[in-house]
């Protein structure tokens, strides 16, 4: 297979923050119609793979139903949760936090009255959530989760702190407000064109993270189009600590490091434990070694057990060690 090495020669990308949360990437230079092309593919992931913190689980002490109300406060059940819902939320080093809100009024209950177990970054502090008017407390007890784990559902949430209705929300939060491409012309070569990108979000995620982590699910999916088609790579040997070379067959990636844990059929319990620890292809869990494994919270020995059974059938094994990049 020949390919046409002038068609892509990107040697700049450089980042210009306009404000807090908008800032503009420009990459160059590139050739033709291809700029074009890149520029929308790279503006239609950056959609798909962007995420946010968002309350997944929030109950409210006396509460009854969605609909009804708490003595001394102004707004019912319904309101509350639509106003907390509008909090933009930023867990640092966590996939998830508790929150909690307790206030004796009568006052103003706002944003910036959120507790947390975890650190914690509340974009929109002045966020006004309820009114109370009367010498009551105010409790409320809720779970920020990331958006990529939209779909566990904690059942020891009811029993947490005191029991109360527990209210299931859906993530209807976007990040991403706005995403533009632009292109420019040289006007010495018109042939030669750069590349801005003016992307904005809600503060949840910054546009440098929210770059990167596109590029990132980029390159994981290339590569595994790169070993369906067999391009070769140099030093991808795979060895154990027995010092043997595994799959080394013409210097091919395995495809099989790059595919989900979810191949395996793992235990819900043991999956779920793995990707909050960001990991999440079979190549980033066979690098970790028992100890690793262990440390990571509400992993016990049954489900290391479970992941070293189910690699042996697969011919693998933990501790081993990749010379290439995953």
């Amino acid at each position: 297979m020949i390919f046409n090495k002038k068609i892509f020669f990107i040697n700049k990308i450089n980042i210009k923050k306009i404000n807090k949360f908008r800032s503009i990437i420009r990459i160059e230079p590139f050739f033709n119609s291809y700029c074009d092309t890149i520029g929308n593919f790279l503006r239609r992931t950056m959609f798909l793979t962007s995420f946010c913190y968002y309350i997944s689980h929030i109950k409210i002490y006396n509460s009854k139903c969605f609909f009804s109300g708490i003595k001394g406060v102004n707004e019912d059940i319904s309101s509350i949760i639509k106003n907390i819902k509008n909090i933009i939320f930023r867990i640092h080093n966590s996939s998830f936090a508790y929150l909690i809100i307790k206030k004796k009024g009568p006052c103003i209950v706002k944003a910036k009255d959120i507790f947390s177990d975890k650190k914690i970054s509340i974009i929109n502090p002045d966020k006004i959530i309820a009114n109370i008017n009367c010498e009551v407390i105010f409790f409320v007890l809720m779970k920020c989760i990331h958006s990529s784990y939209k779909n566990i559902i904690d059942k020891n949430f009811k029993n947490k702190l005191f029991k109360s209705k527990v209210f299931i929300l859906k993530n209807l939060n976007i990040s991403l407000l706005n995403i533009n491409y632009y292109i420019h012309k040289k006007n010495t070569n018109k042939k030669i064109k750069k590349l801005f990108l003016d992307i904005e979000t809600n503060g949840s995620i910054s546009v440098e993270c929210c770059f990167k982590n596109c590029i990132f699910y980029i390159k994981k999916y290339f590569d595994l189009l790169f070993t369906i088609l067999s391009f070769k790579i140099n030093n991808n040997n795979i060895i154990n600590n027995n010092n043997n070379i595994i799959n080394n067959n013409n210097n091919i990636i395995n495809p099989l490091f790059l595919r989900s844990i979810d191949n395996l059929e793992l235990s819900i319990r043991s999956s779920n434990c793995l990707k909050s620890n960001n990991i999440f292809c079979i190549g980033e869990l066979i690098v970790k070694n028992e100890i690793e494994l262990i440390k990571i919270p509400k992993f016990g020995l049954k489900s290391l057990n479970e992941v070293k059974k189910l690699l042996f059938q697969k011919g693998l094994s933990l501790n081993m060690t990749i010379n290439y990049e995953l």
